[in-house]
């Protein structure tokens, strides 16, 4: 029995850990193409492998639910072995989870996202949760190699892809795989495809920021599903990723975790 594993506990072990509101990290991921070199479970594999580590970091602070392992994917259809759900079901059915959560008692969950295309997702179904518990309820994405806010100069400097070459199944993600799954990554086949479009306020490049938000289908972008440059990764950036984010996103959950659970206010008729 691991204590940071949600579905590892008892019922009874489950009312003493709410006794304790651990913070509880919903990973929520996708099954999709990364490339001819790494595997379609990429997203999941990192996500998973984040919130498990922070778990044993916070000193029984974080409690981790079981990965919702398929996504909003409907773009990357045309690569073989995609899976994509519905928006609109994947909403309620990623809420659903969380709600149940709530009603048990704890009161910090928070939707951690592994896939891009999760993003808006992920914040609906947070808002759902909120609006219907009240409990905390909130989504964000500790990858370093999808969010900027978490991205590091140390890390830059290690980066050897030119710009473009992080997007998709590009260095970051294949550095991160080496480091946690080698024996799923063929670096034999890692191919650099850079067909992204970079313009003044749009780029599907990171740790760069971007004011507009667009997809388009993968296909139109890419012939390997590959956006960025893999063949640059190796196991030692994958390493410094890894704690880089794991020890940002620990410290992270200790201040999610004193978010306040106000009571609501009656409707205000004057101003006073």
């Amino acid at each position: 029995m691991n204590p940071t594993r949600y579905e590892e506990l008892s019922w009874p072990q489950m009312r003493e850990a709410i006794q304790q509101q651990p913070a509880v990290l919903l990973p929520f991921g996708t099954i999709e193409d990364h490339g001819p070199h790494l595997p379609v479970s990429t997203d999941n594999t990192i996500v998973e492998a984040i919130c498990h580590e922070v778990a044993q970091r916070v000193d029984g602070l974080a409690l981790v639910m079981p990965l919702i392992p398929y996504g909003l994917d409907e773009h990357h259809m045309d690569f073989p072995g995609t899976v994509s759900v519905d928006m609109l079901t994947l909403i309620r059915y990623v809420s659903d989870v969380a709600i149940s959560v709530a009603r048990h008692g704890f009161t910090h969950i928070l939707l951690v996202n592994g896939h891009g295309s999760n993003a808006p997702i992920a914040d609906l179904a947070a808002r759902r949760v909120v609006l219907e518990t009240g409990v905390v309820c909130g989504a964000m994405s500790p990858n370093a190699a999808i969010d900027p806010t978490f991205a590091e100069p140390t890390l830059s400097q290690m980066r050897r892809s030119a710009p473009g070459g992080v997007a998709h199944a590009g260095e970051f993600e294949t550095a991160l795989m080496l480091h946690l799954r080698p024996d799923l990554v063929q670096m034999d086949k890692a191919i650099r495809e850079i067909g992204q479009i970079k313009l003044e306020y749009f780029n599907w490049d990171h740790p760069e920021p971007s004011v507009l938000s667009w997809q388009d289908w993968w296909s139109r972008m890419s012939r390997t599903g590959v956006c960025g440059d893999p063949t640059v990764a190796t196991a030692e950036f994958g390493r410094a990723l890894f704690e880089t984010i794991v020890g940002n996103f620990a410290r992270f959950v200790r201040e999610f975790r004193t978010i306040p659970l106000r009571p609501r206010q009656p409707p205000q008729t004057t101003v006073e």
